[in-house]
C-alpha cells in the first residue's frame, strides 16, 4: 500500500520505532530486533531498509540533521530572498527549531562516541553552515561565539545540566537573536 499523508512509509515507520527503542530504553538497547518488535513490520522489512544497527543508527543521525536543516535551509532561503543578512536568520532559526528529543539525541550522541563517524554528515553540515554565515558576517567571532552558546544550550539538555531554566533560556536566546540582529544594524 502507497504511503499516504496519514500513514508514514515503511522506512519512516522504522526509523519512529527505532527512535522509540532509543529514547525509551536508550542506544545499548537498540538492535534490530528490538526495531522489529516496536514496528510490527518483519525482521526481513526491516533488514530490507537497514541491513544492520550501523546503518540504522546513521539514518536516524542523518534524520535529526535533516530536521535541522529544512528549518536552517528556510530561513537562508528567506533571508537571501529578502536581501538580509542570514546569520541572525539562522541563529533565529535554530532557536524556534523544536526542542529535540533529549533521549534520542543522548542516546545517538552515545552510540557515535563508539562510532564517530556517524556524526559526519552531521559535522559536514555544520562546518559549511557555520563557515557561511560567519565568514561574511560584520563580526565574524560574535557569530562564532553565537553559535557556540546555541551549541552550549544545545548539549547542556542532552546532558542533563539544568543550570538554565526557562526564563533564562528564553532570555539567552533573544539576546543572542538581537545580538545578531545588531551587528548588522
Amino acid at each position: 500500500m502507497p504511503p499516504t499523508e496519514n500513514k508514514p512509509n515503511t522506512r519512516e515507520a522504522i526509523l519512529d520505532a527505532a527512535e522509540t527503542v532509543v529514547g525509551r530504553d536508550g542506544s545499548s538497547r537498540l538492535t534490530i530486533d528490538a526495531v522489529v518488535v516496536e514496528s510490527g513490520y518483519s525482521k526481513g522489512g526491516v533488514l530490507y531498509h537497514f541491513p544492520n544497527k550501523t546503518a540504522l543508527l546513521a539514518a536516524m543521525v542523518d534524520r535529526m540533521v535533516e530536521g535541522i536543516t529544512v528549518k536552517i535551509d528556510g530561513a537562508r532561503s528567506e533571508a537571501e530572498d529578502q536581501a538580509a543578512p542570514i546569520l541572525p536568520a539562522i541563529i533565529s532559526a535554530m532557536v524556534h527549531h523544536r526542542k529535540p528529543d533529549t533521549n534520542v539525541s543522548s542516546a545517538l550522541l552515545a552510540a557515535s562516541a563508539e562510532q564517530p563517524e556517524l556524526l559526519d554528515s552531521a559535522r559536514d553540515y555544520i562546518e559549511k553552515i557555520v563557515a557561511d554565515a560567519v565568514s561574511p558576517a560584520p563580526d565574524p567571532i560574535l557569530g562564532l561565539i553565537a553559535f557556540l552558546a546555541m551549541d552550549g544550550l544545545h548539549f547542556s539538555d542532552l546532558l542533563g545540566l539544568h543550570y538554565v531554566d526557562d526564563a533564562q533560556r528564553e532570555a539567552v536566546q533573544s539576546r543572542l537573536i538581537q545580538m545578531m540582529t545588531e551587528m548588522y544594524a
